[in-house]
Parts: C-alpha cells; structure tokens; sequence
C-alpha cells in the first residue's frame, strides 16, 4: 500500500496522533518540539531546526573556502537501562557513537572528533572499561577519534547500578557539499538502508510491555534464534558506506531514522512545500521487519503507529535523483519511494 506523507502542520497533527502510544509512557516529542521552538534562535544555522545536526560557519581565516563545523549530540536512551537490567552492555559504546555519527553524516560532514560523558554515583570497573572500549572501537570504525570527555561520580545522586551516558560529534562540510532539503525537488527518489534492530529508539514502549522473563525467552525473527533481550540490544549499525559511497550514490539528503519513525524523521529532509509517497509493502515484507511486526501485535500497535514511532527496520534513507540500480544495490539499499 502507498501512503502519503506530508512535510506540513498537517503532517505535524497527524504524528501526534500517531505518537500518541508513546506520550502514554511519557515521552512527548512534540512537547519538547514546541518549547525548542520558544526558546532557541534558530537564525544561527543555514539549516532548519528540526535537522539532525547544526553547523556553524568557519572564519576565512581558519579555512580557504567556505565551510560549516557540523555539531551533534545524543544518548543512548532507555536502552541503558535495559543493558544494566541484563548485564549485557558490551555494544553500548557503538550504540552511543552511532547516534552521533549517524547524526553528523546526514548534513555530507567528514567526522572529526568525538567526545563522551559518563555519570555514575559508583564506579564500577568492569561496566565502566567495557562502555569505554566499545566507544573506542565504534570510534577507530568510522575514523572519528575519541578526543577525551568527562567521567562524572556522583555519589548519593544514582542508585548502585544506575548510570547516564551522552556523546558529542563534531565534523565538518564544505558549503558545496552541504546535504539537505535545499537540494530536494519533486520526482526525487527515496532509499533506504537497514538498520540492526529497534537501535536506541522507542524502549520506553517496549518495557511497558516486556516482562523480564520474557527478556529471557528465546525467539526467531531474520531466520537467528537467541533470547529476545540480544535481538533488542543489536548494536546500532554505522552507515560508513553511505558516506563512503557519496561519490557514486551522489545523495542529496540524509535521514537518519531514529525517535519519530520513518514518519517524523523523512519529512525533515523535504522542503515545505513536498510530499512522500512511501511503498509500505517494501518496508514490512523484509526481514528486518519481523521483530517490529511481533511488538506491534502484542502492543496492539498499528502499522502506521509503528512508522511514526519506530524504524521499522529503515534506519537511514537517502533522497536520491535518478539512481541507478547497481548504485542502490552496491550499497544494500532498496527503494521506498518518492519525493511528490
């Protein structure tokens, strides 16, 4: 089935209530939206608010043509908890980066540096070394050194066990290779490229509905077999080989599909006065789709919900003009649809 996606206030409605699912377990994107839109200057940046990374203009002095630092910042979530609940934290690292990362590259910037912060009340070794080398290797990965951070212990302040990581990024792009919807036009074709699971999206949902023991119980989704808490820590993948295959697949925006779906985070990279049409069939007859479609069912989800919720397998989707086949496949990607 094809559904028509706007990039309007409409669109904005409709998401939220979409969304509203999500706000049950409190989480408002919307709410956050609105007071962003309040109290920040958005004047600064030469891209729109709502874009997933923000830039800020080189002095000539510091730079012979005309370039942008890309900025990003992120977490991992209520995926943490998850990972500290079972004990298995050993991609948390790649997680964190990965939110970044992902971040970064959607605006065309070369990664520079990354760095990291973590907050403990204790600081218990074996988690703390297993975090920090899982952010070293995601890191050494996608040739974005970890340049140092902040490890913060603040006792009496998290509970034994409890900890908060966040990441900061920082790149840069030059004004001609600027990724976004300034370069998006109607007939443009949108790809996607899969993601490893739920990435750091939409746990909040899930523990609502998720016993512990069922944490524990095995499962088959994408023909593996193995306890579903290891299907839903899957590391975040790091598209490397979208950037690294900029030169062929030519993209004229990026999004990463991360909270808001597929829904709330193409729109993003459209101009105002553009459309999506997107094929719903491609996105849930892939593999990677069967873990969302099992949630759904036991959540009571519907589809559409889902899209605007979760990636649904998608997690970054390129607009691309008149891409050839080879290109798409050269890459692992699939076509969802148009730009109308």
């Amino acid at each position: 089935m094809l559904f028509t996606v706007g990039s309007s206030w409409r669109m904005e409605r409709e998401l939220e209530t979409l969304q509203r699912p999500y706000r049950e377990v409190g989480v408002d994107e919307g709410r956050v939206i609105s007071i962003l839109r309040e109290v920040m200057d958005t004047s600064l940046s030469p891209l729109p608010s709502n874009f997933f990374c923000q830039l800020v203009p080189l002095p000539s002095s510091l730079s012979s043509r005309s370039s942008y630092l890309a900025l990003s910042t992120d977490g991992v979530g209520t995926k943490l908890w998850l990972a500290l609940q079972t004990g298995y934290f050993r991609h948390l690292g790649q997680d964190l980066v990965a939110m970044v990362y992902n971040d970064l590259i959607t605006c065309g910037a070369q990664p520079l540096g990354f760095l990291d912060y973590y907050a403990a009340g204790v600081l218990e070794e074996g988690v703390y070394r297993g975090i920090l080398s899982s952010i070293q290797e995601a890191c050494l990965e996608v040739q974005m050194p970890l340049l140092g951070g902040e490890t913060a212990q603040m006792p009496g302040f998290y509970p034994r066990g409890r900890l908060d990581l966040a990441g900061f990024g920082v790149g840069v792009v030059g004004e001609e290779e600027l990724l976004g919807p300034h370069r998006v036009r109607k007939g443009d074709i949108l790809v996607g490229f899969s993601s490893s699971g739920f990435h750091c999206n939409g746990f909040s949902l899930l523990r609502r509905y998720l016993s512990e023991g069922e944490l524990y119980r095995s499962y088959t989704f994408g023909g593996r077999t193995r306890p579903l808490y290891r299907f839903l820590l899957e590391p975040a993948y790091l598209y490397r080989w979208v950037l690294e295959g900029r030169e062929f697949l030519r993209p004229l925006a990026l999004a990463h599909i991360t909270g808001g779906g597929i829904y709330g985070n193409v729109v993003r990279v459209l101009p105002s006065s553009l459309q999506m049409r997107l094929d719903e069939e491609v996105i849930w007859s892939r593999s990677e789709a069967e873990i969302f479609l099992w949630f759904g069912r036991l959540a009571g989800l519907t589809r559409r919900q889902m899209l605007a919720i979760f990636n649904c397998g998608v997690g970054m989707v390129a607009v691309l003009r008149e891409p050839r086949e080879e290109d798409i496949a050269r890459l692992g990607g699939f076509v969802l649809g148009e730009v109308i």
